[in-house]
């Protein structure tokens, strides 16, 4: 199980540091099916919030901070709704949760990407996009540790440099999985897998790692590429996760 942990961190690694996000769409899924819906989301939260943090000195000079300050407040916001709404859910409940989330958040993005040309449907000084954005991923965060779904759909919309929304995706998921840890600890009583310290320590190089073979990657693999390996391990997960959930469900 350890080493199929690390392969989904490391892959969920690689794609954050190249793509700016796609450590949650990717490896939350397998996480979950490998730890379980209630650790394994909080292990999603914990992980993630650091290797936002490894990505983000990277790329600090690009943060947008005015757009990052109103999605943050929407996102801390939703927190502690969304940890009491899922705190009495099932195990199956939550993996069919985690599995529709990526399935729905991953479809929608696609059709989402198909109307980059078409006419901006909000003004850009607009502070409703970012607060609707900000709360949607929120709920993503606390209900599958996937938080990024929303804010791709909005960085299309919006025309969003990607550079921009790359560097500024990266406070923004390490403020939002803090949040949905916190919430979760305090009011669903969650806590992370009972792990030796040694596989604790393997985790971290895991973490690492990826972030390090992203940074090897980047500018030397093309977006396009990047995203049809992201999309095809997002669906992989995400149906799987969703076909236990229902199986547990009917039993």
């Amino acid at each position: 199980m350890l080493a199929l942990l690390v392969l989904a961190i490391l892959v969920g690694g690689v794609l954050q540091r190249v793509a700016g996000m796609g450590f949650g769409l990717v490896a939350g899924p397998f996480i979950v099916l490998l730890l379980g819906a209630r650790e394994g989301v909080l292990f999603v939260n914990a992980v993630g919030a650091v290797m936002a943090l490894v990505v983000l000195w990277r790329m600090l000079r690009g943060v947008d901070w005015r757009r990052y300050a109103w999605l943050a407040a929407a996102s801390v916001t939703t927190s502690v709704p969304a940890a009491l709404l899922m705190r009495d859910a099932s195990s199956a409940a939550l993996e069919v949760t985690v599995g529709l989330v990526v399935v729905l958040a991953m479809t929608l993005a696609l059709v989402t990407s198909r109307l980059r040309g078409a006419r901006r449907p909000f003004s850009e000084n607009a502070r409703w996009p970012l607060l609707v954005t900000g709360v949607a991923s929120g709920f993503g965060s606390v209900a599958a540790g996937i938080g990024g779904p929303p804010l791709a759909v909005y960085s299309v919309l919006d025309r969003w440099d990607p550079r921009r929304f790359a560097a500024t995706a990266q406070p923004f998921f390490m403020t939002n999985a803090l949040a949905a840890i916190a919430a979760k600890v305090t009011v669903g009583d969650v806590v992370l897998p009972a792990f030796p310290w040694w596989a604790w320590l393997i985790v971290a190089a895991a973490l690492f790692g990826g972030v390090w073979l992203g940074e090897l990657l980047a500018g030397r693999v093309s977006a396009s590429a990047t995203r049809k390996v992201l999309v095809a391990l997002a669906y992989i997960g995400g149906l799987a996760t969703l076909a236990r959930g229902l199986a547990g469900l009917a039993a």
